[in-house]
């Protein structure tokens, strides 16, 4: 079992084995909120492991929760993880109160994605979603662009060595929903189904068709490399000293917008849109839970209540590199001076953003339709059938 307690004639002391995801925006931020936490509860240590980013988002959390007392989640998991029993209740370990006044604490619809069926399964610790960015100072201040056909015309200025899009196939789903609300957004009535152009029969012809096509406009102005590239890798060479200096649709990540030795600072802007407006993008981040198979399960959950509160969360938390779930945080002005500015600048499209449909089988859905739209993309394949190969795959999820 994951929790040891030592023994001792003294004292005992009760450890936590936890585990996150490998980047120093998640290992670097958990291990300094640790620290704080162990100095305020001796009695508690905590231990954490790191899944490379792909785990994080592709292995079931059942095949995790028998062997760690603290989970770092991905929100599409938690229809599966309830269903199988990996996940505890906050609701029995956190007080109500604090798990009341959560509901505006928290960036976008971060809490939410963490809901289900009326309870919460994880707090957010860290929140994201897709964005654009560019190597500081390579475009000139202001041209961000704010439309898509704006992103075009950069794209076709730039020349496909200095552009990148995230199109590994994880990432290039994750591009093609959020142009699939830049073709329809609006708010979310279903944080279970998915956002309204979701249907039971799949995503919506008149939303999906544009946003591939659109999709493939873009994989085409940009480096062919580009659908082996996660945004980590996009990011890595975005800070480099090489050619390229832009990505259109990347999730967020705080530790390229800091100032490191070496490396150029990454400038994240909110995502285009089709018509300038604000608009929302995919939901990312990182959630807390606790493991069913924890032996000191409120042990863990203060650790969750310690983690993602508003002093954490834009202090010791922030200041470590992470990448905060928080209003209060994201709000900040250090914080913001500290990342160049990175949450003001992304904030109108995080506050917007859509949570895709987290129902059982989803994600074993993601993983087989972003390997189709990868595959299917890369085939030159007409967007037509590129959309019902992906709607006769949700078939099997929807019924």
């Amino acid at each position: 079992m994951q929790t040891s307690v030592t023994e001792n004639p003294a004292s005992s002391t009760t450890v936590l084995r936890g585990i996150t995801w490998d980047h120093p925006r998640a290992v670097d931020s958990i291990e300094r909120t640790s620290a704080a936490f162990q100095a305020e509860r001796p009695e508690l240590r905590l231990h954490w492991d790191a899944r490379p980013l792909h785990e994080f988002e592709e292995v079931p959390l059942q095949l995790l929760a028998a062997d760690y007392d603290l989970l770092a989640i991905d929100h599409p998991f938690v229809g599966d993880a309830v269903a199988s029993g990996a996940l505890a209740p906050l609701s029995s370990l956190v007080p109500h109160a604090e798990l009341g006044s959560s509901g505006e604490r928290f960036v976008g619809h971060s809490l939410a994605s963490y809901e289900w069926r009326g309870e919460y399964y994880a707090l957010p610790v860290d929140a994201a979603c897709m964005v654009g960015a560019a190597r500081a100072g390579a475009l000139a201040e202001g041209d961000h662009p704010r439309r898509w056909a704006q992103v075009v015309g950069l794209l076709q200025e730039l020349g496909p060595e200095r552009a990148l899009l995230t199109a590994n196939p994880t990432h290039l789903w994750g591009t093609f929903l959020s142009l699939c609300e830049a073709h329809r957004p609006g708010l979310q009535p279903d944080f279970e189904s998915g956002p309204a152009w979701w249907t039971a029969a799949g995503i919506a012809a008149e939303v999906g068709v544009p946003a591939l096509e659109l999709l493939r406009e873009l994989t085409a102005l940009t480096s062919p490399r580009s659908f082996h590239l996660d945004p980590v890798q996009v990011l890595d060479e975005l800070s480099g000293d090489g050619a390229a200096v832009y990505c259109p649709s990347v999730f967020i990540y705080s530790t390229y917008a800091h100032d490191r030795p070496g490396r150029a600072r990454v400038a994240f802007h909110d995502a285009p849109s089709l018509d300038g407006e604000p608009v929302g993008t995919l939901t990312g981040g990182v959630g807390l839970g606790v493991s069913r198979s924890s032996r000191a399960p409120k042990d863990a959950a203060r650790f969750v209540a310690f983690a993602t509160s508003d002093a954490v969360q834009r202090g010791v938390y922030a200041g470590a590199g992470g990448q905060p779930a928080t209003v209060s945080a994201w709000h900040d002005e250090r914080v913001n001076a500290a990342a160049g500015g990175l949450y003001r600048a992304t904030s109108k499209t995080m506050q917007r953003s859509f949570v895709r449909p987290r129902r059982r089988g989803y994600p074993a859905y993601q993983r087989a339709a972003a390997h189709t739209i990868h595959e299917l993309m890369r085939a030159r394949t007409g967007a037509p059938d590129i959309l019902t190969a992906l709607n006769r795959l949700w078939a099997d999820v929807a019924h």
